[in-house]
């Protein structure tokens, strides 16, 4: 039951904070406060302050307008702090967090007069590591390009201009105008460059470093542990759960989590859990363990021991090159350069989804590939026992030696560890390809990708559905939660949400009203259009026609497409004057577009965004900025996507009908977001054009229609 002091500050809190902003109560806004407050507040503990077994979360779908940051940060923070715990806010996207660290939490805690701190926590990734700085500038890190992973890991810098950046980068840290935070760097900083003077927990020697007490991570995560409120991203926190939670953000037993965009979160977490490795840069790494472990030993000399046995190592890794390249010929058979994908169909054993990749069916492997995946497994397990040892060695030695030694054990400590991480990941790829899949469980996607440009073999696997792993993980664990997003179900129904996620059912699910008048303030048009977005020639050339006389008139616009191919098709098609207006995706950042479009439009010039899916979510134009959304096509999932495909032959195979629950909600929840790209704030007023007649001439499209916001309805024959 809802403490009635904690009652009190909440309402008091948001009072003050309606009558500081001149705001006036939001009904759906009152309702979601209401809602977290009266879930969160209902957790029962025992006497040491645990959470026992009962609802916990709140899962509620708010829509544009009701103002999720303040409903959500005023009812929980106060909670958390009565009860002990900490609070963390996790959005998708780098925008919203900054949002919420640089303007929304600062404007709370001012207006709202509450009491509580808060910090921005981010993956040691984002920090400038000085122990890698110092191998850089001192030419020593060359070794790290040699022992990359993957082909694509291995890059070509421009090594003048990178040790001048470096150099920069060490002036500005002796001068304190820099804290390591790449995001704090006054330029954008290239990927292949930052990620020389950068680590991660595999390779960070942590107290044992030399640099340990000016880390400029550890000193950002000794600042996170100290504050009421942390703000961090949804794949920081499942990093931190991959690694048994609590290992960079608080306990989850003592946390209470707030997902904002959390209908990311499922499909984040996928991608934490798929293995995958590149069989040709596998190989290359394979064949130079030897020499590089031998180049170790040389240079520590006889004085540090560190019982490296150079001829099982060598051993050990002939032995995986020859299976490796064993593997590859098997699969080399299956994604063939030159064999065109389409007409090549497929079989009960597999599906060739386009020219450069192939899809085992039901996620079934061959027995011939599942036997050789065995001998992989035991082989890169035995590896990574090895250099499991080696670390262990290297590990005790940093706290034992001074001197040049420690120097040399640092340099190679975290290259050792790297090595061990990438035969771990091989073990887990392979120990997942020798498996037969329980019937009755969700079975794994796997897939082999031929890769262009460095024609190297990436073999992949996959989970099709985290709802179990997420539930073990997370909800089973953490004290409470809140997920909350603008499209989490369809017509209200949460049953897709569920099943992705695996929230238990006896949480509290709940579609908050919108705050907006969708039928006076907008309009959804279907343009008279003969062709079928089934017909992608038709349809490009359609498209072409329709969209100049569609957006006549209108100042600001935004056209959505769900393929790179048809947004340039229709770029190219469209007159050099309709050309000129347009600010397509993937020329300009998005930043950039968005810059500059607001300043065409402030100048009362015409303006329209070409986008994809990134321009359907996340992007903020009201009022004039955008009074016309233009969707090209149902965004339907990619047939071609190896783990929708599986876990469409899954449902079939269960009875069910993939295409009604999966694709249909999918595609809904996509329409949705990009819907809400219109309406952004009470006053808005605008036009919805879908150019697919598919919503009106298909038996599906009725579902579709009545899943969107209740728009005026403008169908022309």
């Amino acid at each position: 039951m809802l403490d009635e002091k904690i009652k009190e500050t909440i309402q008091t809190a948001y009072s003050r904070l309606l009558e500081a902003k001149g705001f006036r109560a939001r009904y759906c806004q009152k309702l979601m406060l209401a809602e977290i407050a009266r879930t969160l507040g209902a957790i029962e503990t025992d006497q040491e302050g645990n959470r026992v077994e009962g609802p916990h979360i709140a899962v509620l779908e708010a829509g544009t307008g009701t103002g999720k940051t303040i409903a959500y940060a005023l009812a929980a923070i106060p909670l958390a702090k009565s009860l002990g715990k900490s609070l963390v806010i996790s959005t998708a996207t780098v925008a919203l967090q900054e949002q919420i660290v640089f303007t929304d939490l600062p404007d709370i805690k001012r207006h709202a007069e509450l009491d509580f701190s808060f910090a921005l926590a981010k993956g040691r990734r984002r920090y400038l590591c000085l122990s890698k700085l110092d191998l850089v500038l001192q030419e020593s890190a060359s070794m790290n390009q040699s022992l990359a992973f993957y082909a694509d890991e291995i890059t070509e810098l421009d090594d003048a201009a990178s040790r001048i950046l470096y150099q920069q980068m060490l002036d500005k840290l002796s001068r304190g105008e820099w804290d390591g935070d790449r995001d704090a760097w006054t330029d954008s900083i290239d990927d292949n460059v930052w990620n020389q003077v950068t680590t991660d927990h595999v390779q960070c020697t942590g107290r044992k470093c030399t640099n340990y007490r000016n880390c400029y991570f550890y000193k950002s995560r000794e600042r996170m542990h100290k504050v009421d409120c942390i703000v961090t991203n949804h794949d920081l926190v499942l990093s931190d759960l991959v690694m048994g939670g609590g290992a960079v953000l608080p306990a989850p037993e003592d946390t209470i989590y707030i997902f904002d965009e959390g209908h990311h979160l499922p499909a984040k977490a996928i991608n934490h859990f798929t293995h995958f490795t590149g069989l040709n840069a596998s190989q290359t790494w394979l064949e130079q363990i030897h020499g590089a472990l031998e180049n170790l030993v040389n240079q520590l000399g006889s004085g540090v021991h560190l019982g490296v046995n150079l001829p099982r190592f060598e051993a050990a890794t002939s032995g995986l090159v020859e299976l490796v390249q064993q593997i590859r010929e098997n699969l080399e058979e299956l994604v063939a350069p030159g064999m065109p994908g389409s007409d090549r169909g497929g079989s009960d054993r597999g599906r060739y989804q386009n020219n450069n990749q192939y899809r085992f069916v039901g996620g079934r492997v061959d027995a011939a590939i599942q036997q050789i995946a065995a001998e992989l497994f035991s082989r890169f397990a035995g590896l990574q026992g090895m250099l499991t040892e080696l670390v262990e060695a290297l590990d005790y030695r940093l706290e034992e030696e001074t001197g040049p030694e420690k120097d040399i054990l640092e340099e190679w400590y975290p290259l050792v560890s790297a090595m061990t991480a990438r035969a771990e990941a091989n073990a887990l790829l392979w120990s997942d390809y020798m498996q037969e899949d329980d019937p009755e469980l969700p079975p794994r996607a796997r897939w082999v990708d031929l890769r262009e440009g460095s024609g190297d073999l990436q073999v992949n696997s996959s989970p099709i559905l985290v709802n179990q792993t997420l539930n073990d993980t997370l909800w089973n664990r953490c004290f409470g939660a809140v997920v909350t997003s603008a499209t989490l179900s369809v017509g209200g129904n949460f049953d897709r949400f569920i099943m992705q996620s695996g929230i238990p059912r006896d949480n509290c699910f709940r579609a908050l009203p919108s705050p907006f008048n969708f039928s006076r303030q907008g309009e959804l048009r279907i343009p008279a259009m003969t062709s079928d977005p089934r017909d992608p020639v038709a349809h490009t050339q359609s498209v072409i026609e329709t969209l100049p006389g569609l957006l006549a008139g209108t100042l600001g616009s935004l056209v959505l497409f769900t393929s790179w191919k048809q947004m340039f098709g229709v770029l190219d098609g469209v007159s050099e004057e309709f050309k000129a207006l347009v600010l397509p995706q993937g020329e300009l950042s998005k930043l950039e577009i968005i810059r500059t479009h607001k300043k065409r439009v402030d100048a009362g010039e015409q303006s329209i965004i070409f986008g994809l899916a990134s321009f359907a979510e996340g992007i903020d134009l009201p009022g004039q900025y955008c009074d016309h959304v233009v969707i090209v096509k149902i965004p339907f999932s990619v047939p071609n996507d190896p783990v929708v495909a599986t876990l469409g032959e899954w449902i079939d195979m269960k009875g069910g009908n993939a295409f009604r629950e999966v694709s249909i909600p999918d595609a809904i929840l996509r329409l949705v977001q990009a819907c809400g790209r219109l309406l952004r704030t009470e006053q808005d007023e605008g036009v919805i054009s879908l150019l697919d007649r598919r919503v009106i001439t298909q038996r599906y499209g009725e579902i579709i229609l009545n899943s969107l916001p209740p728009f005026r309805r403008v169908i022309e024959n």
